[in-house]
């Protein structure tokens, strides 16, 4: 194989020697059928298809699922408090009070745990919609 030919196939192909060699040789040195042979089963080559808003669909999961994930504090009469963990989230530049407050609640008797438990009042993408809507209406 010449190493003229396999440099102008790597050239156009931003292919690896072994690569240029193998498509050249499988096209007897006919470079333009070992190119298009190349692009059509080279993978990086393939369309990938478009995933639109992908990044902002998983953040609004993201935020419906803090939404969904409750800190149940139990207090010693059994009575339940049900907290998003986004709230303790947003508070978390004032951490230290956050502690303190918790290791007090805990000597007391309160009971921390934490479930997903979904609420179905609260339906981020739903909100975000309406939000769409009212916007393009204007």
């Amino acid at each position: 194989m010449d190493l003229k030919l396999i440099d102008e196939f790597r050239r156009r192909t931003n292919s690896s020697y072994e690569e240029a060699r193998y498509y050249l040789e499988r096209f007897n040195g006919d470079l333009l059928e070992a190119i298009i042979a190349y692009e059509r089963e080279n993978l990086s080559y393939q369309k990938v298809p478009y995933r639109k808003n992908g990044f902002v669909k998983s953040l609004i999961r993201l935020v419906q699922k803090l939404f969904d994930i409750k800190l149940i504090i139990i207090e010693k009469n059994g009575r339940v408090f049900n907290v998003p963990i986004i709230l303790p989230l947003v508070l978390l530049p004032v951490w230290y009070i956050l502690l303190i407050l918790a290791v007090i609640m805990w000597v007391i008797g309160y009971r921390f745990t934490i479930k997903d438990i979904p609420d179905p009042n609260i339906d981020i993408e739903t909100f975000i919609n309406k939000i769409k809507n009212k916007s393009n209406g204007w």
